[in-house]
């Protein structure tokens, strides 16, 4: 009888530790989550490079073809900018509009619009955040017209003028070298120097066409040169 008591008691005192030994887990697990939630893991702040302010911007004209007009019958205005990124890839466009005309046995008047676009590597990004010395290509798009005006001898009704006329269009691919450097603030001055060639010249031509302003002859490879000014915008 004695043993027997003894083994519920003995039975009854295991379960009764076993449950309080549970409790006595879940409260400390408990506990433990709060104080993990409760500690907050160190926070590191990543920096964030924007977008902005690793963009800058070039926007220039030609002096060699405004100042043409003062001494010869040929007139180019050149507008150019460049769009980088890090000061390393440039997005680069130009506007030209230019005219030209020849006076000898007839008269020769040529005018043009063109559209250049292209990409260049700077190879000095990494030394400057205004200066350039880049190399690229350029793809390069031509409307221009061409007129042609001259006498012919009739024996009958004598002396007559006559006019031809033509609009044309044409394409070709350019190699370009850009040379820009800071002179004061942010105005930088340079040259630019390309090698245009696979010419294609689309339209009906009723005289065979002479060439395209600022360009050159129609039909053959011409090199191009350029010096003029820049202003830089962004952060330096």
């Amino acid at each position: 009888m004695f043993l027997w008591r003894f083994f519920i008691f003995s039975i009854s005192l295991m379960l009764a530790l076993q449950s309080f030994a549970q409790k006595d887990t879940l409260s400390s697990n408990d506990s433990l989550k709060r104080t993990l939630i409760s500690v907050k893991p160190f926070a590191t702040k990543k920096k964030r490079i924007k977008t902005f302010d690793t963009l800058t911007f070039r926007a220039g004209f030609d002096l060699i073809g405004t100042g043409q007009r003062l001494i010869t019958n040929k007139f180019a205005l050149h507008l150019n900018t460049d769009l980088a990124f890090r000061n390393k890839n440039l997005v680069v466009s130009e506007f030209t509009w230019a005219s030209r005309k020849d006076v000898q046995k007839a008269t020769y008047f040529a005018q043009a619009s063109i559209l250049r676009l292209g990409w260049m590597h700077n190879f000095l990004h990494k030394q400057s955040k205004i200066d350039v010395f880049a190399i690229g290509l350029r793809f390069a798009n031509a409307w221009y017209k061409e007129e042609m005006q001259t006498t012919l001898q009739n024996s009958i009704f004598g002396t007559e003028p006559v006019a031809f006329r033509q609009n044309l269009q044409a394409s070709w691919i350019e190699l370009n070298m850009e040379l820009k450097a800071k002179i004061w603030k942010n105005l930088l001055m340079g040259y630019c120097l390309r090698y245009q060639f696979k010419p294609d010249v689309r339209g009906e031509q009723i005289f065979e066409s002479y060439g395209i302003p600022s360009i050159g002859r129609t039909g053959r490879n011409n090199w191009g040169f350029q010096y003029g000014i820049w202003w830089f915008l962004g952060k330096k």
